[in-house]
């Protein structure tokens, strides 16, 4: 019970972690002209970006295939997970900030979606190993 328990945690840090991924990846082109001024400017460093890809991508992953292989065998979360980060990698390689912003932060939503669905069937799961 105390790994389920682990698992609805994790996949609350990841679902707020996801939107807030997708708030930044919304707001950062309009929020970018007044970084300077806030000495925030090291948020548009593409190695902070991709550390942060990298981090959420390890812990959605473990999340979602641990409560997969041992609760709720429903492959729906693991594969909105796979769409999100397909459209955030998609959304880095855009030549339009505005399409860059508005594919990366649906992927940031996918993954947050992913993070619900996720702990939902938890939460609903009849025939889990205790």
């Amino acid at each position: 019970m105390k790994s389920k328990f682990l698992s609805l945690h994790i996949d609350a840090i990841g679902f707020s972690a996801s939107l807030l991924c997708a708030l930044h990846c919304a707001l950062l082109p309009f929020v970018l002209s007044i970084l300077p001024l806030t000495g925030l400017q090291f948020l548009e460093n593409p190695i902070i970006e991709y550390s942060f890809i990298a981090l959420s991508l390890a812990l959605a992953s473990t999340s979602l295939i641990k409560s997969y292989l041992k609760y709720h065998k429903d492959s729906f979360p693991l594969k909105l997970l796979f769409d999100g980060f397909i459209l955030i990698l998609v959304g880095r390689f855009l030549d339009s900030e505005a399409a860059e912003a508005t594919v990366t932060a649906l992927g940031g939503v996918s993954i947050a979606l992913a993070h619900y669905i996720n702990w939902s069937y938890n939460q609903d799961c009849k025939n889990c190993k205790k």
